[in-house]
């Protein structure tokens, strides 16, 4: 009898494990899908007829 709680005990640790280090995988893919659906806009050129000494 003591033996079976010991190995649930092991096995509950592995999946502990395994759980902590899929948590930063799911937010980073998370963040990357974030930026995928809102992608930064690149700067953009005023269009128009410029004065004297203006750039």
């Amino acid at each position: 009898m003591l033996l079976t709680h010991k190995d649930i005990l092991l096995h509950l640790e592995k999946m502990e494990k395994k759980l902590s280090g899929h948590d930063t995988d799911i937010t980073i893919i998370f963040e990357y899908l974030k930026k995928l659906l809102d992608p930064p806009q690149p700067p953009r050129h005023k269009i128009g007829f410029k004065r004297k000494g203006e750039e």
